[in-house]
This record gives structure tokens, sequence and C-alpha cells, in this order.
């Protein structure tokens, strides 16, 4: 029996718990999700392969199945669950969907009827970052790490975090991925960072250059409008931010305007371009910002994304079969 797959069954009701017991190993010790739905087959994802559990889950052992994964205290992880997600120990986490539940300001305040259970399994590599850091010549601040969704962002930051235990850094968790507190430790290895769990991020920004006086700040999935305020409040502090961005690739990285406008606060100095899910943690180039908004008559990049995206690749490729 694979440890961590081990791990996130003791979450579910034993029904369900034995059943899962059944799942090969060479599955069980490359798998990465277990999704739970409604009225359908669970299923497995190991690799980039599915595995199909012959059980098909009804609405009511869904809900059991959420019930124990919340300790049978749901009202305790409210704040996660409006949030879409819950943290569970040994860094797993169980992503969650249903019928929303909105006030009268069209806030989500809950969820109900819970459809689909998707528990992620926790598999923290050490060591994985190195690859990049040699990339990067040892140079980590001012990073930013592009990649489409199970790409390996978070697990390259969880990494580079680690590498960074003899510095100041303050690991700014909005989301409950990187770190995976539990009752306020840290179910990931983060070395000897300050984290600041759940917050938004200007929130925990301002109060980590006020309070902790870290030299690095870490944090994941910028891209929104209000990002733009805590990463001026990063430069305007003199600290270096390594973050996270969602993207497939280069071209699709360049067309987002949010994305246009946090890379012009100066920020960030390099760009990861990662692989993609099939690759995870695999850097397929590396983009130097002041790169994108060289040349006379452009002070915005988007005119240089078909172009530079193509240039960018060809010369990283040449560069690492060079050396």
């Amino acid at each position: 029996m694979d440890v961590k797959f081990s791990e996130i069954l003791q979450k579910l009701p034993d029904k369900i718990n034995h059943i899962l017991l059944k799942t090969p190993i060479d599955v069980q010790k490359n798998a990465r999700e277990i999704r739970l739905r409604a009225g359908r087959k669970i299923c497995v994802i190991y690799g980039n392969k599915l595995h199909n559990v012959n059980k098909i889950l009804n609405s009511d052992e869904i809900q059991e199945c959420f019930k124990s994964i919340c300790g049978y205290s749901v009202h305790a992880h409210l704040h996660e669950i409006i949030q879409g997600f819950i943290t569970m120990s040994g860094g797993h986490r169980a992503g969650l969907t249903g019928t929303a539940i909105y006030d009268a300001n069209n806030k989500l305040i809950n969820l109900r009827a819970i459809s689909s259970i998707n528990l992620r399994i926790s598999r923290q590599i050490l060591g994985v970052a190195q690859e990049l850091i040699g990339m990067l010549g040892g140079e980590l601040g001012k990073l930013l790490i592009v990649g489409a969704p199970a790409s390996g962002k978070t697990t390259l930051l969880t990494d580079i975090i680690k590498h960074l235990e003899c510095r100041l850094v303050s690991v700014v968790d909005s989301r409950g991925e990187i770190a995976s507190c539990l009752n306020g430790t840290p179910q990931h290895n983060v070395g000897n960072a300050d984290v600041f769990d759940c917050w938004n991020k200007e929130d925990a920004i301002v109060s980590a250059i006020k309070t902790m006086s870290p030299e690095f700040i870490v944090c994941d999935e910028i891209g929104n409008e209000a990002d733009i305020k805590a990463v001026e409040a990063c430069v305007g502090a003199g600290v270096e931010l390594i973050a996270t961005a969602h993207a497939g690739n280069f071209q699709d990285m360049v067309k987002r305007n949010v994305i246009k406008k946090i890379l012009k606060t100066g920020a960030f100095e390099n760009i990861a371009i990662l692989k993609g899910k099939f690759e995870p943690c695999k850097v397929e180039s590396i983009v130097k910002v002041s790169d994108l908004f060289a040349g006379a008559g452009h002070n915005d990049f988007g005119d240089l994304s078909r172009d530079y995206g193509n240039i960018a690749l060809c010369e990283f490729k040449n560069q690492s079969k060079a050396n």
C-alpha cells in the first residue's frame, strides 16, 4: 500500500476506503487524484492515465464522503468550503463542486448538495526545483513561474521555498496549497518560512512587510486586478517576489492584460514557462522580462507575442544543447 494513497483513504468512509484499497499498487504509487462524482464511477488519475473503479457512487454516498473529509464538522470548514476546497492532514486537499448559495449581496456563502469531490494527493518532491535553479544561476528572486493547471507550478514553488530556508521568506498561501497548513502547522516542508495561510494577497504582503521583514515573498496564482496592488507593494518595499500564474504557454501569457500590467511593475526579471501537465515541473523556456519590452516603439509586448514566443523557445533549446 502506497503511504500517500493510504493517508487520503483514511479520510473516507470505511465502505469507500475498502473499495479503493483494492486499487493496483502501481496505480496507487503514481496516483495524483481520486475523483468522486455522484452517479458515476470512482476514477483514479495516475500519471497520464485513468483507472476506473467498478463502483458508481450515489448522492448519499457523496454527501457521506464530504462529511467524513470534514471530520463530521462541516461548519468548522465553512471558510474553506466557500473557496471550493478542504485541506487535510498530510497536505492533501479535496476540491468541491455543488450547488452554490449566495446572500442578498450576491456573495457566495456556502455550498450544498456536493456533487463532485476531487481528492488531490500531495506528493512533495524535494529537489524538483534544482533544474530551474540551475538555469537561473541560483538567482531566484523576481521570478514568475507560468504554466497550465497541473503543470507543477506549486510543486516547484514549494521546493524553491525549501531551498531558501536560510533566508527570510514569507509565504502568502491564499488558497492553502503551498504550505497546506492544518491548524496552523504546515503539512509541506517549507523550511523556516513564515506562512500567511488563507490571507488575501494584498493584506498578507502588506502585513509581511510590516511585521516579518522578509527578503522574499512567495505567492501562488497571481493574475487579477487586485493582485497588481499586492505586487506593487513588494516593489515599493524592495522585497523580491516569487510567484506563479496560469497560462498554457508563452503566447497565452502575453494575451492576458493583467499579466502585462503586473510585468510592467518591475517586480519580475525572469519568467519560467513550464511544459505542461504531461511533463510536470519541467521548464520549456526562460524568458527575460526586459526582452519583452525591448525594441523601438514598443511600450507593450503584445505586438511581439507571435514572434518572440518562437524566438525565446528556440534560443533556450539551442542554449540547452550547447551546454
